[in-house]
C-alpha cells in the first residue's frame, strides 16, 4: 500500500480551497494510473456516483442508471451493471492476472455518452476536469459502523484479508485500507453539497424512504417520474429483488475472486443484509465506543453528524399515500 496526495491545490478552483487533502491509502498499482486518472477528460453529460466503499454504491448506481435510462428494466437485466456503470479505478486495485478489468480507465474513456461512472476516490484524487466541467455527481454516505462491518466481510472474501476482526477494526480506524481514511472523504463532499451539480445522499435515507430519494434523484437528473413509476422502481430496487438480480448482485465477481483466492465463506454474498443499524450484531459495546469516540473526534468543528440520517420507520405521508394509490 502507498499513500497518495496532491502536490498542491488546483489553481483557480474555489471548491478545492475547502478540501482536507488528506493522504489516501491505495494499492501501489495506483502509481501506474495516477497521471491518467488526474488527466481523464470528463464530459458535461457524465454522471458520477461516488462514495466510500460499502456505503450503498451499487444500490445508488442502479437507481441512477434506471432513472437516467427511462426505467428500461429489460436492458438493465440484460447488461451487467459493471458494463453499464463501470468502476473507474478498479484496475488500480486488482492486478492484471486476476482478470478483473485490465484497463478500467480506458473502458470509461470509450463509453458511449451519457457515461455513467462509479468511483471511490476522494475529491482531491478524482480527475481535475470533474470539478471544472461540473457533470452531475451523486455522493452517498453511510454510518461508519455499518460500513465497517460490511467492509470486513468484503475485504475478507474479495481482497484476501487474513487478519482478525480486531485487526480490521484497527486498520479501519487508522485509515489504513483502500480509500481510507473514512471521514475526510465524506466531509469533503459534505462541504460541497450545495453545489448545483452535486447531490448528497445517505444509505440511511434510502432505507428510510426510498420513494422520496428516487423522486429527489430524478429531479436532480432533470427527469420526471409518476407515482406508478416510483412504486415500480422502488420494488425493483428492494433488497430482495436486487439480491437475486444477476446483473447487479456481483455473483460472477464473487465466484471469480473465490477461484483466485481459493476461499469463499459459503454464507457470504456481495449484497449481505441490506439493512441499517445492524452493526450491533457484530461489534461489542467496547468496539462501538471506540468507533463513536473516533467519529466524534473526526467530526468536531464540523456541522456533519451521521445521526442526522438515522433510519426511521415512517415514510413521508404524501409519498406513502401516492404509492398506496398505485397498489
Amino acid at each position: 500500500m502507498i499513500t497518495v496526495n496532491l502536490r498542491e491545490r488546483p489553481e483557480g478552483l474555489s471548491l478545492a480551497q475547502n478540501w482536507s487533502l488528506t493522504p489516501c491509502y491505495m494499492p501501489e498499482m495506483y502509481r501506474d494510473y495516477a497521471e491518467r486518472i488526474e488527466k481523464f477528460e470528463v464530459k458535461e453529460d457524465d454522471i458520477w456516483v461516488i462514495s466510500q466503499p460499502k456505503c450503498g454504491t451499487t444500490w445508488t448506481q442502479e437507481m441512477v442508471w434506471m432513472i437516467n435510462n427511462g426505467l428500461d428494466y429489460e436492458k438493465a437485466r440484460m447488461i451487467n451493471q459493471d458494463a453499464r456503470f463501470p468502476f473507474f479505478e478498479i484496475a488500480t486495485i486488482f492486478p492484471p492476472h486476476c482478470n478483473i478489468e485490465l484497463d478500467s480507465v480506458e473502458k470509461c474513456e470509450k463509453l458511449a455518452s451519457p457515461r455513467h461512472i462509479k468511483s471511490h476516490l476522494p475529491a482531491h484524487l478524482l480527475p481535475e476536469s470533474l470539478w471544472r466541467v461540473k457533470p452531475k455527481i451523486i455522493y452517498v454516505a453511510r454510518n461508519p459502523k455499518d460500513a465497517f462491518v460490511s467492509f470486513y466481510h468484503h475485504t475478507k472474501n474479495l481482497n484476501g484479508f487474513q487478519g482478525s476482526f480486531e485487526d480490521c477494526i484497527e486498520l479501519f480506524l487508522t485509515g489504513c485500507y483502500n480509500y481510507g481514511p473514512f471521514h475526510s472523504h465524506v466531509l469533503d463532499f459534505w462541504c460541497m453539497r450545495h453545489e448545483r451539480n452535486i447531490l448528497f445522499l445517505t444509505y440511511e435515507e434510502m432505507k428510510s424512504n426510498l420513494p422520496r430519494v428516487i423522486e429527489k434523484t430524478a429531479s436532480f437528473l432533470g427527469k420526471s417520474l409518476t407515482g406508478p413509476d416510483i412504486a415500480e422502481l422502488t420494488n425493483y430496487l428492494s433488497f430482495d429483488s436486487m439480491r437475486i438480480n444477476e446483473s447487479v448482485n456481483k455473483e460472477y465477481f464473487c465466484n471469480l475472486m473465490a477461484q483466485f483466492l481459493n476461499y469463499r465463506d459459503t454464507e457470504f454474498n456481495f449484497m449481505r443484509k441490506g439493512q441499517a443499524q445492524t452493526f450491533r450484531e457484530r461489534l461489542t459495546p467496547d468496539q462501538i465506543l471506540r468507533f463513536d469516540t473516533w467519529t466524534q473526534r473526526e467530526l468536531q468543528n464540523t456541522d456533519f453528524r451521521y445521526e442526522l440520517f438515522q433510519t426511521t420507520k415512517t415514510l413521508n405521508r404524501q409519498t406513502h399515500q401516492s404509492i398506496e394509490a398505485t397498489i
